[in-house]
């Protein structure tokens, strides 16, 4: 480090990872420091600086030889486990000043060696206390992993036949195929013992690692295989709501999603998400004749790929809500928990990424539109470039705004169950590939949500779609079913 890079760093004053200290002289309330540090991103601790003023008061000889014999004491003997360290002495006019470089910290969480765990607040510090939080730590090192953990009370009767049946018909395509049984009739008892003979569903599920060996469900399972996640983990959910305005403050609202639209399994709540979306997003014409195809807004494949990720990414250990909210000028989604081990936004920018659920990730592919190869943001970007993203350290959530593009509603305009301004399609052809488009992007939608988004009745809908079985074709009965395209 240079001396122009401390002035400038001692000029910007302490922050969560610059601390200012005069002297040490306690091995313990140092180590309490680098703990802090080691438990959150990192940082420098710069002696030889007033930190009321940001004076300098340069060390000796003696004082750097003493003071860096007493650090590395710190950090082997007084921090559990043991931290690596480097210090280097910088000659800032006149003045040796001793900075002290704490890695972010890979086997968290680290504590003092009185057992006291620290994490950086602001320039200072604070205990942790919160079992959820250690949890995080834990899990963003790579010791525990949310999604496997098992969830008291479930059993095999919390398994919804509707899934089950979805992620054995979508798992094992091949043997299905090769025994010529029909998945979406045969019993589920047939499908396991075709698929893994002479095992019951609870054995194919605990190989699967979605259930543990006394017959409960794990955290994985429940998220994509439950009757009903709210039952047994009711802060696991997505928040909707549209404001009247542009404050989270505001007393007004346009509408918001009821809890007992989000009672079920992941897509449950994936679809109600994107319902909600779509009917409090403004639709626009895209060409000049009016009976040409309307659009949203924002396109529906950029909320696809969001909504999917939150839920599929998001921290399990963090015991909040993933959060919808729409404003008149832009739209926001929170998502529980700052993003896993080293990644930063320019990573996953360029398509880099680290599964912080493993089971989920290896999973949600069965029953949501993803992918898992990272591609997801790529998508967002090429379908809508002015979306910008947050990861708070300081709040523990990542945080993504998207502007609306059309500019602010008037505060009268309340959306009901049909977007405004919806023109109607009449070309048939035109119609069918739209629809056809909308299953790519999502294979659960509803009859009703392409209603709304192609500006029909569901009537029109089922019609079209009765000309359209040597295209598409829908699997499984109900809410739990998804539709398939044939060529």
């Amino acid at each position: 480090m240079t001396d122009q890079e401390l002035k400038h760093i001692i000029q910007e004053g302490e922050t969560t990872r610059v601390q200012f200290k005069r002297r040490v002289e306690d091995a313990y309330k140092i180590a309490c420091e680098m703990v802090a540090f080691s438990n959150f991103e990192g940082g420098l601790i710069v002696i030889g600086v007033i930190d009321d003023s940001g004076d300098l008061d340069g060390l000796d000889y003696q004082e750097l030889q003493r003071t860096n014999n007493l650090l590395a004491l710190a950090a082997s003997d007084c921090i559990k486990p043991s931290i690596l360290i480097e210090t280097e002495t910088v000659d800032v006019d006149g003045n040796a000043v001793l900075v002290v470089q704490i890695p972010k910290g890979k086997d968290k969480p680290y504590k003092d060696n009185k057992g006291i765990v620290w994490i950086k607040n602001g320039s200072d510090k604070r205990r942790v206390f919160s079992n959820e939080r250690l949890l995080s730590m834990m899990q963003n090192s790579g010791r525990v992993c949310a999604d496997k953990e098992c969830v008291g009370g479930t059993s095999i009767a919390d398994v919804s036949e509707a899934s089950l049946r979805m992620l054995l018909t979508k798992r094992y395509v091949k043997e299905l195929a090769m025994s010529g049984v029909e998945g979406e009739t045969a019993p589920i008892t047939e499908l396991v013992d075709l698929v893994a003979p002479s095992f019951t569903a609870e054995k194919l599920l605990q190989n699967l690692s979605l259930m543990n060996e006394k017959g409960q469900l794990t955290l994985a399972g429940l998220l994509l295989l439950g009757k009903n996640i709210k039952q047994f983990m009711p802060v696991f959910t997505v928040k909707c709501i549209s404001f009247v305005g542009n404050s989270v403050a505001g007393n007004q609202y346009r509408d918001y999603l009821p809890e007992r639209e989000m009672e079920g399994n992941l897509l449950t709540q994936y679809m109600a998400t994107m319902n909600f979306i779509s009917r409090n997003l403004q639709t626009k014409q895209t060409e000049s004749e009016f009976n040409s195809n309307g659009q949203l807004e924002i396109p529906l494949s950029v909320f696809v790929e969001l909504v999917v990720n939150a839920l599929i990414h998001r921290d399990y250990f963090q015991f909040s809500a993933i959060r919808l909210f729409i404003f008149d000028n832009r739209v926001e989604l929170h998502s529980p928990g700052v993003l896993p081990a080293d990644l930063t936004v320019e990573d996953i920018k360029k398509g880099v990424s680290k599964p912080r659920n493993q089971l989920l990730f290896e999973f949600a592919r069965y029953f949501l539109p993803y992918t898992g190869v990272g591609s997801g943001i790529l998508r967002v970007s090429q379908a809508f470039d002015n979306v910008e993203y947050y990861n708070d350290l300081d709040l523990e959530e990542f945080k993504i705004v998207i502007p609306r593009v059309n500019g602010t509603l008037q505060s009268g305009d309340v959306p009901h169950d049909v977007p405004h301004d919806v023109p109607h399609d009449d070309s048939e052809k035109s119609r069918q590939e739209r629809i056809v488009e909308l299953v790519k992007m999502n294979p659960g939608i509803t009859r009703e949500l392409m209603a709304k988004l192609l500006g029909v009745n569901a009537k029109t809908i089922g019609r079209e779609l009765a000309k359209m079985k040597d295209k598409v074709v829908y699997k499984g009965s109900g809410n739990h079913g998804h539709w398939e395209l044939l060529n």
